[in-house]
């Protein structure tokens, strides 16, 4: 078992309440690698709106690649773009292009 921890990013609605996480390995500040998502909304009636629905499916889907260029995050599955993690912040549905909301890194306690 690797030593190395995987970093969380914080994932919200666009009304800043939140709807999950995506673990990222070997962590966030690296060029590639996998990740997995867990989707636990603040709400449960979040769990009915298309942005958590999206991301349900997403994570369904099991254990995703990504890959950094600059400060962007492209996630894909089976090497077909998914989510872009943007560098303002937005977290961006690439097939719909859609906005699904905000991210930003889990602070270590």
């Amino acid at each position: 078992m690797s030593s190395e921890a995987a970093k969380a990013i914080v994932l919200q609605n666009s009304d800043k309440e939140h709807i999950g996480f995506t673990l990222f390995h070997p962590d966030f500040e690296t060029v590639s690698g996998d990740c997995v998502f867990v989707i636990v909304p603040q709400k449960s009636e979040f769990y009915d709106s298309e942005e958590v629905s999206l991301l349900l499916d997403i994570k369904e889907a099991g254990e995703h690649q990504w890959t950094r260029l600059g400060e962007e995050v492209t996630v894909s599955f089976k090497d077909i773009p998914q989510l872009k993690y943007s560098k303002s912040g937005e977290l961006i549905h690439l097939p719909t292009n859609k906005v699904l909301g905000i991210w930003f890194p889990a602070k270590d306690k």
